[in-house]
């Protein structure tokens, strides 16, 4: 504690003119999230960690009413001027789409309205300088016409809105997707998280004017002062480690709370700072400072009417590509490659984003709109788990993907796929998780590539971790509101495994099995004209040179730098692979078009050595071919 006080004291000595905290009070005891406080701070409004309840407190009797208990409501509500509640829900509609709409809850009648009616697509509520909207990608709802400046972003774009026209600009560039935007208290300039890149404020043009580290749910405090909490893996922490700051433009920061206390989900409403602590425990504080009003004007934007789109009836993904940048989190497993005499490293974000990167461009080509939370596998591309989430919520895909490979840790290693979704096995807290992982498991499953020691296994993970406490589970699907999984596609420490997720086309053949999985759970047949041939070769003449445990064939050694080619019916040399130099025998032949082939294998160039396979290629599916000789 009294290295944390010389801490504050060094930073407070930094800020010109430092915020302080005068009084503290607990407006919730426990396992409540995401809260908003009404503007006469006599109401709070504040969700479970599911989203599957919104609750309205009176703050003055300490009365709980529930808003909504259907369709995921909680996350993302907000309060009007008049007090009333506004907030989005979600359902499954025709083949397994996500729709969104939005609600209006009167407090004085205990009612809910529909005001935005059901639609495909992302659904934002946003609170505008004097009211709310609901908006989404064809429609959207707004308490007041005159309700003054509000700024919402899809993707990496940013949209500043003012009645019935709107001004478009990318100030951070592209990135995974920009979270957060609020419009300044004196309307001037907006503030944004760009993901990977850090917080950027500018003026209504989109001209960057300040960039400051990387922040979650930034919040203005005044027009000189923005409260956040810090991007440190929040999702992924159960107790401690996040906690807020207040930061002026030029970037003198001061801490707020006491990082060993935990403090995460800020809102600011007048002097009033609201933020949840540890076990959901809500709390208010009052702050004192020298407020700063109008600091930049900044330059006004080129207006544009705000066009009506047609929501899109392409399904949407998002994809999470686990890890990111060669860190400590990556489990980096190098081994001793006997092909190359030299050793190999095997870092886990590699393989996931090249399973990840297979898996957008299939999609896309099958007429999926995708979105993806890392473009590259750098250290800024390691998101922190919130901001994952929050990204794939605002995204407002049909469904989420974590991709990962996974390690045992035990001395008798074991190759297996593994699924885990949010919720109990058997009660996914959002409809669909659980037949995506079937899905997605019955096809990784069918990798006749690879060698599996055991079946395919799913679990939610509040029943697969039981040690990391009571509805803990995973950091990427805790606050995630999408039907969806994270995938333990194998195990690299698993020997051979390792071996194959070194290589580029093994690693597309996953991702091509989740496309094949994902066609199958949205309804979506003939979304590609070809198919895939795949396999392995290895030499049944010579064990595998690699020590520890080795299941069926993988007892044996892989053949490197076998030719393989497919042959149609008349004899026709039509296309080709080589087995690597890494020691796992695989090859992949896309783009087949369907019918009868031989799938013909030639080692070392000798033709005398051949062998020979006779298969059919079915469209949209994999046709697999080991040798073994």
């Amino acid at each position: 504690m009294i290295a944390f006080m010389a801490l504050v004291a060094g930073m407070m000595a930094a800020v010109a003119q430092p915020v302080t905290v005068t009084s503290t009070r607990v407006l919730v005891d426990s396992c409540a999230y995401f809260p908003q406080l009404s503007a006469d701070g006599t109401q709070l409004l504040f969700s479970n960690t599911e989203a599957s309840v919104l609750s309205l407190k009176d703050l003055s009797t300490g009365r709980v009413t529930t808003v909504a208990d259907q369709g995921l409501p909680g996350f993302d509500a907000r309060f009007g001027p008049d007090g009333k509640v506004y907030y989005v829900t979600q359902r499954l509609g025709k083949g397994n789409r996500v729709y969104r709409e939005g609600h209006c809850y009167n407090p004085a009648t205990g009612r809910s309205e529909r005001v935005l009616k059901p639609q495909h697509g992302p659904v934002d509520v946003l609170t505008a300088q004097q009211g709310v909207a609901i908006v989404g990608t064809a429609d959207r709802f707004a308490t007041d016409k005159q309700m003054g400046l509000y700024a919402y972003t899809r993707r990496s774009q940013l949209f500043v809105v003012d009645g019935d026209r709107q001004s478009v600009s990318s100030p951070a560039g592209e990135c995974a997707g920009y979270l957060w935007a609020t419009v300044s208290p004196g309307g001037t300039m907006v503030a944004l998280e760009a993901a990977g890149k850090g917080l950027f404020v500018c003026d209504l043009a989109g001209n960057v004017l300040h960039r400051l580290p990387a922040a979650s749910m930034p919040v203005w405090l005044d027009d000189g002062h923005i409260i956040a909490m810090t991007n440190t893996n929040f999702g992924a922490q159960r107790d401690k480690g996040t906690y807020l700051y207040v930061t002026t433009l030029d970037g003198q920061t001061q801490l707020l709370t006491d990082p060993e206390e935990h403090a995460v989900q800020p809102m600011v409403v007048g002097d009033r700072l609201v933020y949840v602590a540890d076990g959901g425990q809500v709390k208010e504080a009052t702050l004192q400072w020298t407020r700063v009003e109008n600091a930049r004007p900044g330059a006004q934007p080129q207006w544009q009417s705000v066009p009506r789109e047609k929501a899109s009836d392409a399904v949407r993904v998002f994809i999470n590509p686990g890890h990111g940048g060669h860190d400590s989190n990556d489990r980096p497993t190098p081994y001793y490659s006997h092909a190359t005499g030299d050793t190999t490293a095997y870092y886990e974000s590699d393989s996931n984003f090249k399973k990840g990167m297979a898996l957008k461009q299939i999609l896309e080509a099958k007429g999926y709109e995708v979105e993806i939370s890392r473009y590259d596998n750098k250290t800024e591309d390691d998101l922190d788990l919130f901001e994952i989430s929050a990204l794939a919520n605002h995204s407002g895909a049909d469904m989420f993907l974590a991709i990962h490979s996974n390690a045992t840790g035990i001395e008798r290693k074991l190759n297996f796929p593994l699924a885990l979704y949010r919720g109990w096995s058997g009660e996914p807290c959002v409809a669909g998780s659980d037949s995506i992982a079937r899905c997605i498991m019955r096809h990784l499953e069918g990798n006749h590539t690879t060698v599996w020691t055991h079946p395919s296994r799913i679990y939610g993970d509040w029943t697969f971790y039981p040690n990391w406490g009571y509805k803990t589970g995973l950091g990427v699907l805790r606050y995630n509101k999408l039907p969806g999984m994270l995938s333990e596609g194998s195990f690299h420490d698993y020997l051979a495994e390792r071996r194959r997720l070194n290589n580029d086309d093994f690693c597309w053949l996953e991702g091509w099995n989740f496309s094949v999985a994902i066609d199958e759970y949205f309804g979506r047949k003939g979304t590609c004209a070809t198919g895939v041939v795949a396999g392995r070769v290895t030499d049944l003449m010579t064990d595998s040179p690699y020590e520890g445990y080795k299941f069926g064939p993988d007892i044996w050694q892989a053949r490197n730098g076998v030719t393989v080619y497919l042959e149609n019916q008349q004899g026709e040399w039509l296309v080709s692979a080589m087995t690597d130099g890494m020691d796992n025998g695989f090859y992949l032949l896309r783009d087949v078009k369907p019918g009868q082939y031989r799938v013909v294998c030639i080692d070392g160039g000798d033709d005398s050595r051949r062998e020979m396979r006779d298969i059919y290629v079915r469209p949209n599916a994999t046709t697999y071919c080991n040798f073994a000789y």
